[in-house]
C-alpha cells in the first residue's frame, strides 16, 4: 500500500488529525483523481472486510470507526450482495476458480466490462461508484458537523461558566451588604461602653487657635467592615474643628481614596489619590473638618486603595459615633 493509500485508509478509519483531515478533504473536492482513488480504496476496504481478509487489528479499527454510521452499514450490505453476484458471473466465465477467488470484486467487475455481461457490469459499476461517492461525502460532512458541534459545545460551556461566576459574585456582594447592614444595626441597638480615647488638652479657643475635637481610628487588617465596637467622638460646645486620624496597619498601595459619610445619609468628605503620612510609628491619614459639618449620629469612614491598573479595592470601613454637648 502506497503512502497516499495509507493516509486515505487512516482517514476512513477516523485516525487522522483535524489538520490532516482538512487537507485531504480539500483535495477530495477539487481533484477528480483523489475522488476516484478514495472511492476505490473504500470499496476495496469493504470488500476485504466482507471476505474476512482484514487482519484482526485492522478489522477491529474498521468496526469501531467505520461501521458506526448507518449509511456505511448499508454500503457494506450492498457490497456483500454485489460481491456474491459477481462471484457467480465470474465463476461461469473464468476457468481458473482459484484465480477468481483471489481477485477482489472490484477487479473482477473491471474485467467483465470487456465480456458479454457488459450491460450488467456497467450498471453495477455506476451504482457502486455513485454509492462510494455519496458514502465518502456523507463521511466528510459528518466529520465537519461533529467538529462544529464540538466548537459550539465548548462556547456554550464557557458562557455557562461566565454566568456562574457572575452569579457567585452577585451573591457575594449581597452577603457583604447584609453583613454591613447587620453590623450597623447592632451598633445602634446594642452599644458597648468604651473608654473615650484620650485627647490632648487643647488651649481655650481664641481667634488664632480654634478648639479642636480629635478621634483616632485604626484601619482593620482584613478588607471589609471593622467589626470592633464603634468608638465615640464627643464634640463639646464651642468646638470649631474636627480632627480625624486613621492609622494603617499595612500600607500596600501607592495612593488611596478616603471618604466619610453619615450612615444612611450624605457624604461629607471625599479625597482621591490621598497618600498617608509616614513616620517611625507607621503610616496614617490626618484630615480636619469644620465642626458645623458633623452632626450627632453614626458615621462610616471608608478607605480604598488604587491598584496599578487604576481600579479601586476596599481596604477598610470604620464605624464611629458622634455626640455633641
Amino acid at each position: 500500500m502506497t503512502n497516499p493509500d495509507e493516509t486515505m485508509t487512516r482517514y476512513l478509519l477516523g485516525e487522522l488529525s483535524e489538520a490532516e483531515q482538512a487537507r485531504l478533504e480539500e483535495r477530495y473536492f477539487t481533484d477528480a483523481q483523489t475522488f476516484e482513488q478514495l472511492a476505490q480504496l473504500e470499496t476495496e476496504l469493504i470488500d476485504s472486510y466482507a471476505r474476512g481478509r482484514l487482519p484482526p487489528q485492522k478489522r477491529e479499527r474498521f468496526e469501531r470507526a467505520y461501521l458506526v454510521n448507518p449509511d456505511r452499514r448499508a454500503r457494506l450490505r450492498f457490497g456483500e450482495a454485489l460481491a456474491a453476484k459477481l462471484d457467480k458471473i465470474a465463476a461461469a466465465r473464468v476457468a481458473d476458480q482459484s484465480s477468481v477467488r483471489a481477485a477482489s470484486w472490484w477487479q473482477r467487475l473491471s474485467s467483465l466490462l470487456g465480456g458479454g455481461q457488459r450491460a450488467l457490469a456497467v450498471s453495477m459499476a455506476l451504482a457502486l461508484l455513485l454509492l462510494s461517492s455519496v458514502s465518502v461525502w456523507l463521511f466528510i460532512r459528518g466529520e465537519r458537523l461533529r467538529q462544529d458541534l464540538a466548537r459550539t459545545h465548548d462556547a456554550q460551556t464557557a458562557q455557562e461558566q461566565r454566568e456562574r461566576e457572575a452569579q457567585q459574585q452577585l451573591a457575594g456582594e449581597r452577603t457583604r451588604t447584609q453583613e454591613l447592614t447587620a453590623e450597623l444595626e447592632r451598633t445602634r441597638t446594642e452599644p458597648t461602653p468604651q473608654p473615650k480615647p484620650a485627647a490632648p488638652e487643647s488651649p481655650a479657643p481664641t481667634l488664632s487657635t480654634p478648639a479642636v475635637a480629635s478621634l483616632v481610628l485604626i484601619a482593620g487588617g482584613a478588607r471589609g467592615v471593622d467589626t470592633s465596637a464603634a468608638p465615640t467622638l464627643v464634640i463639646p460646645k464651642g468646638t470649631q474643628q474636627v480632627r480625624l486620624q486613621l492609622k494603617l496597619r499595612e500600607n500596600e498601595y501607592q495612593s488611596y481614596q478616603l471618604a466619610l459619610q453619615a450612615v444612611g445619609g450624605t457624604e461629607i468628605f471625599n479625597r482621591q489619590h490621598f497618600k498617608p503620612q509616614t513616620n517611625r510609628s507607621g503610616a496614617s491619614f490626618i484630615f480636619t473638618l469644620p465642626a458645623s459639618k458633623v452632626g450627632a449620629g453614626d458615621y462610616i469612614l471608608m478607605l480604598r486603595g488604587y491598584t496599578p491598573g487604576g481600579e479601586l479595592e476596599d481596604v477598610s470601613q470604620s464605624l464611629f459615633r458622634v455626640e455633641k454637648k
